[in-house]
């Protein structure tokens, strides 16, 4: 199969067939009383204000077609815009018009005209013309016509224009855009940028970087209230600026205070206190602090978290995209989850390394299927593990939460890649697997290993002298610093590595009863049908992902699918036709059909998986690039 681009950048566009799913949560909205459904609506306010600056997050164009997009659709309904393109004046077709609302959709979905899942750019299928046309028709534009052209003047090249740099995100030296970063800004740049705040202890989670010249840069800190401090590091002159987003941070900050009014305990009050003072200030230590309150707040019956969170946007992995969610707690799977934390320990014990290389104690976390509510960001996954901060997460502790209603339910004639035989069997039991493979995901894979870590007194969290490199037998000389992260230490590559060693360790786990006995319980004639469709889930996640994967810069799109391509790779090369891809025609084009030999999961599988863990896992705590892995990264 293709890789998503060739030397000449091919414009992809939002097909007329995209699926909508929609996710239904009226159900579980209606079991809250009034002071539950406050405490969401304000929450749900507060995330709603704050993701607009995912727009500004996505590309320089993306907040002003937000405006524009904004304006049209308030100021007409559907049915009235669909009649002003299909009249006489425009004579869009059926097809035109679907095309334009599908973009349309599409560019809200992912909060600007790149894909969220993917980092590269669609554009309208509609003709130029037809678009502008369109909208100097509607009633927006005679309202607000000067407004309005200022934005086609100065951005309607970006929207249509697919060739590097506009094709994909990405640092300038690398052929694409980011709007974390000024253009001007290469990854050299926000390396040394990187460097410097770790000198300081400041995180860049909640920031931007502007190059005013080599020797001076802007570094822009969201928060409401503005501050400036001015340093010299290495001969540049370096101002962090707070007070980006201030505007919007003060919905944010105004509706959480009146969140706070309907908290439902001290852990809910003072969550939403430290959030805050961290929209105030900037100060991401305080959304730390939040997440320590957060996760003590066990079981609640509405829950949330909001800020700067996920690093996948950023070409440095080191910036994040804001996110607020809101969802309510599904009570039958929940208990599912809470018998699999129960018996997490007993499962760890299971995984390829031995005990000196897991966490010293396993803080046995809060693990909830939720109905979601609201997701207020570029994209809703379907399972999360917070929080991001790796001294938390190992210490505290952390929350696992699976977003049930955001499966969907696939349908035949959307499923890719399967054994035409086996696409009822993958139909009935999607849902299932998914099921499985997420709160393997989550609790076991996020939620294990033991990152060795030396601090700023030069303390080990390890027995330094003793233990040995388990793979070479010799002292162990390498681990992270005091001020280092996983993503800082592993870059681009840091997210798609996590989350293949998530993926790996549910795939691996999966073969062992106990947790098909804990999540699916008076079904142990299906158990081997639901893990067998768990593991395609994975295979065909891994052909999937070439259409994320950008043959000239040689980067994957999206660490998910990444993931999924290196686990493909492993269960390929596993041998004796356990996973096997072969090459065929559907339509009358080229196609690919993957097969898994689902008699071998639990023997050849189960050991590739278990062997490719091992490696990965070491060093992963040590924070060591592993060859292996990186070898899957190109094509």
């Amino acid at each position: 199969m293709e890789p998503a681009t060739t030397k000449e950048q091919k414009p992809e566009f939002v097909s007329v067939a995209s699926r909508v799913h929609s996710i239904e949560c009226s159900k579980a909205f209606s079991q809250l009383n009034a002071k539950e459904r406050a405490y969401a609506y304000y929450f749900t306010r507060a995330s709603w204000e704050g993701a607009k600056i995912c727009y500004f997050q996505r590309s320089y164009e993306a907040p002003a077609f937000f405006y524009l997009f904004q304006k049209i659709f308030i100021s007409q309904s559907i049915a009235e815009l669909k009649t002003l393109a299909t009249g006489d004046a425009l004579k869009f077709s059926d097809a035109e018009w679907t095309q334009l609302i599908v973009y349309i959709a599409a560019f809200f979905q992912n909060c600007g005209n790149y894909k969220s899942f993917g980092d590269t750019k669609f554009v309208p299928e509609v003709s130029k013309e037809k678009f502008v046309a369109w909208i100097r028709a509607t009633k927006a534009y005679s309202l607000e016509s000067a407004r309005f052209e200022e934005i086609l003047d100065s951005a309607l090249l970006e929207i249509y224009e697919h060739r590097p740099p506009y094709y994909e995100i990405a640092f300038s030296d690398n052929g694409g855009a980011s709007s974390y970063y000024s253009y001007n800004i290469s990854s050299e740049d926000a390396e040394f940028i990187k460097q410097f705040l770790q000198e300081i202890n400041i995180s860049p989670l909640n920031t931007r970087v502007i190059k005013i010249n080599p020797k001076y840069y802007n570094i822009l800190f969201c928060s409401q209230q503005s501050v400036v401090k001015k340093f010299d590091y290495k001969g540049v002159t370096i101002e962090l600026i707070y007070g980006d987003f201030a505007p919007f941070m003060t919905k944010v900050v105004e509706n959480l205070k009146l969140c706070g009014n309907f908290a439902a305990n001290e852990h809910q009050k003072n969550m939403i206190q430290k959030y805050v003072e961290h929209f105030e200030s900037g100060d991401v230590n305080l959304h730390k602090d939040s997440q320590r309150h957060w996760i003590k707040d066990k079981g609640p019956v509405v829950e949330t978290n909001i800020g700067f969170i996920e690093v996948y946007l950023d070409p440095a992995k080191v910036r994040a995209e804001f996110e607020g969610f809101v969802a309510a707690v599904d009570k039958e799977a929940t208990k599912k989850l809470s018998d699999l934390v129960a018996n997490a320990e007993t499962l760890i014990a299971n995984l390829t390394w031995p005990k000196e290389f897991e966490i010293d104690t396993f803080s046995k976390p809060d693990f909830t299927s939720l109905e979601v509510i609201t997701f207020a960001c570029s994209g809703t996954p379907i399972g999360i593990n917070l929080p991001n901060y790796d001294d938390i997460t190992k210490n505290e502790g952390f929350k696992n939460v699976n977003l049930g209603n955001a499966y969907g339910k696939p349908k035949k004639e959307y499923i890719q890649y399967v054994d035409p035989a086996e696409i009822d069997l993958f139909v009935k039991y999607s849902n299932d697997a998914l099921f499985l493979i997420v709160a393997l995901h989550e609790l076991l894979g996020h939620g294990t290993g033991k990152l060795f870590v030396k601090d700023k007194d030069g303390k080990y969290n390890f027995d330094q002298e003793n233990l040995k490199h388990p793979l070479t037998g010799e002292k162990i000389t390498n681990c992270y610093n005091h001020n280092e992260t996983w993503g800082s230490r592993f870059g681009e590559l840091a997210s798609g590595y996590e989350e293949c060693r998530a993926d790996g360790v549910a795939l691996y786990l999966s073969c062992f009863d106990k947790a098909m006995e804990i999540l699916f319980p008076g079904r142990e004639a299906e158990w081997d049908d639901i893990r067998y469709i768990g593991w395609y889930e994975i295979i065909i996640g891994g052909i999937k992902g070439l259409s994320h994967y950008i043959k000239d810069s040689k980067k994957w799109g999206q660490a998910h699918v990444l993931a999924s391509y290196a686990l493909l790779q492993v269960c390929i090369q596993a041998g004796n036709g356990f996973v096997t891809i072969k090459e065929t025609t559907k339509d009358g084009k080229p196609y690919l059909v993957a097969t898994l030999d689902k008699s071998q999961i639990t023997t050849t599988g189960k050991k590739a998986v278990g062997d490719f863990l091992r490696v990965t896992n070491y060093h992963n705590l040590f924070g060591l690039l592993c060859l292996s892995w990186a070898s899957f990264s190109f094509l």
